[in-house]
């Protein structure tokens, strides 16, 4: 009787797929790179131009508001132009499903990356790019706030892309929706205490967010834990913000900021998170690419002869060359004949 009805459910879900494949045009589902409450991710192939991409579907029992919101910020996402933001190449409906294609990387995501050890410095350089990419969706009035680990993908293996702006929320319209809107959708053990709260919030959540990565890819594990959502959300409001190990204690004060309970008293902009951490690899910076440059120089270094660069210009104007010489050696020769003949006639 299990054997049928896991029969049962495997047919379901290949007619589902099927249905799903059929009416949106112009792309040949291959197979299901995520599932997750609110979404089902697809990797296809786009028949005009015959490259593969991902297929973000939408759960439709979200309900009509989250998916309208979806809708129309994907159609703002698509304008944002930054390496470190997901592409958006096409957004649609077809009945009561939503979604958008967007490139597809392979690169892994930093939730991966983290569970196997990360390098602080290719974590500080990783957040540096985060910033800037936030600086910009930022300042087109949007909010992200769902930035975790497993929204943070790879291009490449070492490009950080921020994904899933599905439930990002509009910068303006926000302070005053969010009082009346009781669902909240959001990641408790990345999630602003005001956020999980229900209290008006704006874009700081997304800079409190980049705050407990921060802490997670220097120590590699949360700094407020619990054994269930609730307990995590009351201990990142109650507890108090963790210490860096001692290495780090200098960016304790950018931490302490970017992970302030107060909102108010939060960092507002989140190109002051990559200016600190770019001031601080200026005064520490990582010693493996120090000594790469020391031997790279002793190496250019040894000998007798060293190959420098000159200019065109400089070349003309301070050497002789076998073209400039020829006729000046013409000439003496010639005064050299003519004053031994003038000699010899005397």
């Amino acid at each position: 009787m299990v054997f049928h009805r896991i029969n049962y459910v495997n047919a379901y879900r290949q007619i589902l797929n099927y249905c799903i494949m059929s009416v949106i045009k112009g792309y040949q589902i291959q197979g299901i790179l995520a599932k997750g409450g609110m979404a089902t991710i697809y990797i296809a192939l786009q028949k005009s131009l015959h490259r593969q991409i991902a297929i973000k579907i939408l759960n439709p029992r979200l309900g009509e508001k989250v998916l309208t919101l979806f809708l129309n910020e994907s159609r703002i996402l698509a304008s944002l132009k930054h390496p470190n933001i997901l592409p958006i190449y096409d957004v649609g409906r077809v009945g009561i499903h939503f979604y958008h294609s967007m490139e597809y990387l392979e690169g892994g995501n930093l939730k991966v990356k983290i569970k196997k050890g990360l390098d602080s410095y290719s974590a500080l350089e990783i957040m540096i790019e985060l910033s800037d990419a936030l600086v910009l969706v930022h300042k087109k009035g949007l909010i992200h706030s769902d930035i975790k680990p497993a929204n943070i993908v790879f291009r490449n293996g070492d490009c950080p892309v921020l994904i899933d702006f599905g439930i990002s929320r509009s910068a303006i319209t926000t302070s005053s929706q969010n009082k009346q809107d009781k669902a909240i959708i959001a990641t408790p053990s990345y999630a602003a205490p005001e956020l999980m709260q229900g209290q008006p919030f704006d874009h700081k959540v997304d800079i409190y967010s980049l705050g407990i990565i921060l802490y997670e890819m220097l120590v590699g594990e949360k700094p407020y834990k619990g054994e269930t959502h609730v307990q995590i959300v009351a201990n990142s409001i109650r507890q108090p913000i963790p210490s860096l190990p001692k290495q780090f204690q200098p960016l304790q004060k950018l931490l302490n900021y970017m992970l302030a309970k107060d909102h108010h008293e939060r960092i507002a902009d989140v190109n002051i998170v990559s200016t600190y951490i770019k001031n601080f690899l200026r005064d520490y910076p990582n010693p493996k690419i120090s000594k790469i440059r020391s031997a790279k120089s002793s190496v250019l270094n040894k000998g007798k002869v060293i190959v420098e660069y000159v200019s065109a210009k400089k070349e003309n104007n301070t050497f002789i060359t076998s073209k400039t010489l020829l006729p000046v050696l013409v000439v003496l020769l010639s005064i050299d004949i003519a004053l031994a003949l003038w000699y010899f006639v005397l």
